[in-house]
C-alpha cells in the first residue's frame, strides 16, 4: 500500500500560519526553510512513522512574480492546499498512469535547513487532470533524511479524507491504494489529528 507523506496548509503568513497550527493542535510548527525560486518557505510539525504537515507561505525574502508565494500572498484564508505521496522509485506509478491517460512532468526540489544541510528530493506531478489540487503529487527524498524525523513531534495523523462527487477520480485514488479516506461529497480535504489539544479537524 502506498503512504501519503504529507499535508500541505497554505498560508499567506508563515508566522499567521504557525500561529494557526499551535492554537489548533497545542504544538508549534517548526520553521524549515526556503525553497529557492519558487517564492516560498515553510515550517513542519511532524505526526511520526515519516508523515508530517508543511506550512507554506510566500517567502517575502525572495522575488515573488510569477512564483507560488505571490499565488499565496492573494490568498484569502489559509486551508489544505496540496497532500503528497511517499515513494521509493516513480516506477511504481507511472504504469498506472500511463494506463490512466495521464500525462505527468518530474522535477526537483530543495531547502537548505536553518542547520545549514540541504535537503533534495524529486517530485511527480500529474498534469492533465480536472481536478485541481485534490490530486495527489508525488515524492521520493532520494538519500536525504525524512522531514518528520527531526521536526516537532506530538502529534498523530488519524486520518486523512478526500471528499469528491468524482466517480473518476475516487476510482483513481482507489486503484493507487493510498492509505486515506475517500468520501462523497462537495470536493475538500480534511485531517483528523490527535494532538495535545485532543482530537482536532484541520480544514
Amino acid at each position: 500500500m502506498l503512504t501519503l507523506d504529507h499535508i500541505i496548509y497554505a498560508t499567506n503568513n508563515l508566522h499567521s500560519g504557525i500561529e494557526d497550527i499551535c492554537a489548533l493542535t497545542g504544538v508549534t510548527a517548526e520553521v524549515g526553510g526556503s525553497h529557492a525560486g519558487k517564492g516560498t518557505c515553510n515550517a513542519l510539525l511532524s505526526f511520526g512513522n515519516n508523515r508530517y504537515l508543511e506550512v507554506i507561505a510566500p517567502d517575502t525574502q525572495q522575488n515573488l512574480s510569477g512564483t507560488l508565494g505571490a499565488d499565496l500572498q492573494q490568498r484569502e484564508s489559509p486551508g489544505i492546499l496540496a497532500w503528497a505521496i511517499a515513494l521509493d522509485s516513480f516506477t511504481q506509478v507511472i504504469p498506472l498512469l500511463d494506463r490512466c491517460g495521464y500525462r505527468y512532468t518530474t522535477a526537483q526540489g530543495s531547502r537548505i535547513q536553518p542547520s545549514g544541510s540541504q535537503l533534495n528530493w524529486q517530485m511527480l506531478f500529474i498534469r492533465n487532470h480536472p481536478f485541481d489540487n485534490l490530486m495527489p503529487f508525488f515524492i521520493n527524498w532520494l538519500d536525504s533524511p525524512h522531514p518528520a524525523n527531526d521536526t516537532p513531534g506530538g502529534c498523530a495523523l488519524e486520518g486523512f479524507t478526500l471528499t469528491t462527487n468524482n466517480q473518476d477520480l475516487r476510482n483513481f485514488i482507489k486503484e493507487l491504494g493510498v492509505d486515506i479516506e475517500i468520501a462523497e461529497g462537495f470536493d475538500s480535504m480534511s485531517a483528523r489529528i490527535l494532538s495535545p489539544n485532543g482530537e482536532v479537524v484541520l480544514r
